[in-house]
């Protein structure tokens, strides 16, 4: 196996995880990576936070068949991912709306892991999908570099990584949290096991630094949540200039207006609320269901973390930061204030 599985022993997480119902989590290190071209000095992959579910996914996911012309966006959760995958598909689907209305985003451009993370209904399997699709393939993951396909590194497919403000993360991701996996704590709680390194996914400034490191010469696209609120025309332009596509001014205006917070948010091609509906009714937390926080597609700002996090959390979260990057260049990627 090209994995090992830790228990994890922080004994804040061992005294807490059951009443904040957080899953049980454990950390997996991938075991063979020599062939991942990450940059940083004397690299090795650390143990990333997942649970035992995995275990049904990990070596599937590391031989699964790589195609050249598949389409992967890669993010740490909450970083813009699902507004990246309908503008993605969009432009390299030569802005086919009608048909991006007929098809889910998520039959369109499938989380390739979930099953690996959590019970889905019967009959759901993503990562069969992913197998399964026709090409052109439009794959989502959060899974550090660590863990992707190894003929990723021989085939070269486009990659797609977007990153985001860590405090906008840690706010957007607590409720996700609790909308989608029933968690039960505090806001502080969540920051604080975010720090520790103890979500899915995590750790969070790795995860960036390690694709942000990647030579993968001109086959890899680096976007940042906050520049496309900035300029949302300007990306498109970029993401275009990528996938060779070209528009013109008038159809990015109109792709422009698809894409704002309050088309997406109505768009039930890509909402996922019936599925937070139904989540916050199976952990008996319907006194959420009218609260716009607990919605899919919540608030989309930039900087709606400020008035959400205590002072105290934005300063811990700024310190976590200076602890975790070293590199006075790459410290930039997580500053936005």
């Amino acid at each position: 196996m090209a994995f090992e599985y830790t228990e994890i022993e922080d004994p804040v997480y061992k005294a807490t995880w059951q009443e904040r119902n957080e899953d049980d989590y454990v950390l997996v290190r991938p075991t063979d990576c020599d062939q991942i071209p990450v940059t940083l000095p004397d690299w090795q992959p650390e143990p990333c936070c997942l649970n035992k579910r995995f275990k049904t996914l990990d070596q599937r996911i590391k031989d699964m068949d790589v195609r050249l012309d598949d389409v992967w966006l890669i993010t740490y959760p909450k970083s813009g991912t699902t507004w990246c995958q309908e503008m993605i598909w969009l432009i390299c689907n030569d802005l086919d709306y009608e048909q991006a209305a007929k098809d889910k985003l998520v039959r369109r451009f499938p989380f390739m892991e979930i099953n690996g993370l959590r019970d889905l209904p019967p009959g759901i399997d993503c990562f069969q999908e992913v197998l399964s699709m026709q090409s052109p393939r439009f794959i989502k993951t959060h899974l550090p570099v660590g863990f992707l396909p190894d003929q990723i590194w021989t085939v070269k497919p486009r990659l797609v990584y977007v990153r985001r403000n860590p405090k906008a993360v840690a706010v957007s991701y607590y409720y996700h949290s609790v909308s989608l996996h029933g968690y039960r704590g505090t806001m502080d709680q969540f920051v604080r096991s975010f720090i520790n390194e103890l979500q899915y996914y995590s750790p969070y400034h790795r995860h960036v630094l390690e694709y942000y490191n990647l030579e993968y010469e001109d086959d890899m696209l680096h976007l940042c949540f906050e520049d496309m609120k900035k300029d949302l025309k300007g990306t498109l332009k970029q993401v275009c200039s990528f996938f060779n596509k070209s528009y013109s001014e008038e159809q990015l205006e109109t792709l422009a207006r698809h894409l704002s917070f309050e088309s997406m948010k109505d768009n039930q091609a890509v909402n996922g609320q019936q599925w937070v509906e139904h989540c916050l009714k199976q952990t008996g937390m319907v006194d959420k269901l009218k609260d716009d926080n607990y919605k899919f597609i919540r608030r989309g700002e930039s900087e709606g973390w400020k008035t959400e996090l205590s002072a105290e959390l934005a300063q811990q979260i700024d310190q976590w930061t200076e602890r975790k990057v070293t590199d006075s260049e790459q410290i930039s990627l997580f500053r936005y204030d």
